[in-house]
């Protein structure tokens, strides 16, 4: 009997990881795709600065042919000023994200100025692991400051010619004074039609511009707000502005350099939702349970409480694909899925491990009992039917439950003592719930 109970665990096992290495693969590779996509340089650094990863906007802006040459550098050799990268990373330790603006001496191509949008990864115990982040070239938007500050023609040549939007407009009644052509192209106005007209038609909430205008005219210059504005036909776009006092022709206006964002920001809400999120069912992944799980522990250390973790395999599911087709199978995980979440708390977590694993975190649920009841619930939900187009299919869920902190004191030993337990639930005839015990697994 213990030699068959072995081998049911080992193919169930194997099952599993196959699904689940499946599902990562396919995760990466779409996300390896976008990265390669994106008009922005991508990155991921060691702490001591190494590239490990990168797309080929990087390379490019860096001044190399292929992102293979990219492994052999260090990122702050690029720095002009070594020391505020340094500094930079310092800053980051703490307070995670910190957008700023650099200098890099680039190999055979003198230096360019970029924007980094990075962000420390923290492990469990509070470490930085490494810096991720987004390069933006923005040398063309530096030359064009200095460029301002020279010659009424060199002003003219770069703003009729700038790949940004500017315009500049008078601060009595904030009607536009003049606009490049890359500005007509932005608002889908002519040139005719934007002089003269009043900043209040194209912004969305004009309260905040005035209130903007207010900041550049004590402080000269405001750098890097973000608004919405509206074009022509009425639809809205996301800029970026950065915004100076300046003399035109004899008069004090505001020149206001814009940058359409809206694409960028969501590609960067795309590469957010897959780095937390299941692309299948739209749960939360092992990463963004595991950031939840961490901070749970923390705060249930501090007040001297408990949380409960629950691993949910479900029963069958192999059966349904190989009989049914894998497109089956997934619909049924999102039905599931949304039984799932419609269990559930708001302060509750369920996530998606891939493949038909499940977990759920119960921050509130400070007794066993109160876990198992819980977990009765989710098996009564999993139990009933789903409609999957013209079929009827079924499955039952196996679930493991680990206390804090009782059953482990920290993230791994929590997930690792209620996979075991789940483990028991299949062996004592799965559409159930075991307790992880030390040494023994029961009922709870």
């Amino acid at each position: 009997m213990a030699e068959r109970m072995k081998l049911l665990l080992s193919k169930s096992a194997k099952g599993r990881k196959l699904a689940s290495g499946k599902n990562l693969r396919e995760n990466k590779l779409r996300l390896q795709d976008l990265l390669q996509h994106l008009p922005v340089g991508v990155y991921r650094t060691t702490t001591e600065g190494r590239i490990i990863e990168a797309n080929q906007a990087l390379a490019d802006i860096l001044g190399c042919k292929r992102i293979a040459d990219l492994w052999q550098a260090n990122v702050n050799d690029f720095y002009v000023k070594r020391k505020a990268r340094l500094d930079h990373m310092q800053r980051l330790t703490s307070a995670l994200t910190d957008f700023r603006e650099f200098e890099l001496r680039i190999k055979g191509a003198g230096t360019i100025w970029v924007r980094d949008y990075p962000r420390a990864v923290k492990g469990p115990d509070g470490r930085v692991l490494y810096f991720d982040g987004i390069l933006v070239d923005i040398s063309e938007r530096k030359r064009m400051e200095e460029a301002l500050s020279r010659s009424e023609q060199d002003y003219r040549r770069l703003f009729e010619h700038a790949h940004d939007a500017i315009v500049i407009f008078a601060l009595k009644g904030e009607t536009i004074l003049d606009v490049n052509h890359r500005a007509c192209e932005l608002y889908g106005f002519s040139r005719e039609e934007m002089i003269g007209m009043s900043l209040e038609k194209i912004s969305k909430d004009v309260a905040q511009g005035k209130a903007r205008i207010k900041s550049i005219l004590k402080n000269k210059i405001f750098r890097n707000f973000e608004t919405v504005h509206f074009r022509k036909d009425g639809n809205e776009m996301l800029l970026e502005i950065n915004a100076a006092l300046v003399a035109y022709k004899n008069q004090p206006a505001i020149l206001s350099i814009n940058r359409d964002i809206t694409r960028r920001r969501l590609l960067e809400e795309t590469i957010r939702q897959m780095a937390y999120q299941d692309s299948l069912t739209g749960l939360p992944n092992r990463s963004l349970l595991n950031d939840r799980l961490v901070q749970a522990l923390a705060y249930a250390k501090r007040r001297g409480q408990k949380v409960t973790l629950l691993y949910l395999d479900l029963d069958g599911f192999k059966a349904i694909n190989d009989t049914h087709g894998h497109g089956s199978g997934d619909e049924l995980l999102k039905v599931i899925a949304a039984r799932l979440t419609g269990q559930l708390r708001q302060s509750d977590t369920v996530a998606r491990l891939g493949g038909d694993e499940f977990l759920i975190l119960l921050p509130e649920a400070g007794h066993a009992r109160d876990g198992a009841r819980i977990a009765r619930k989710i098996l009564n939900t999993i139990r009933r039917t789903g409609r999957i187009g013209n079929r009827l299919l079924k499955v039952s869920g196996s679930i493991g439950m680990a206390i804090y902190p009782q059953d482990g004191r920290n993230a791994q030993t929590l997930m690792r003592h209620a996979d075991q337990a789940m483990y028991a639930a299949k062996a004592n005839g799965r559409d159930t719930c075991c307790r992880y015990i030390k040494q023994s697994k029961k009922k709870p």
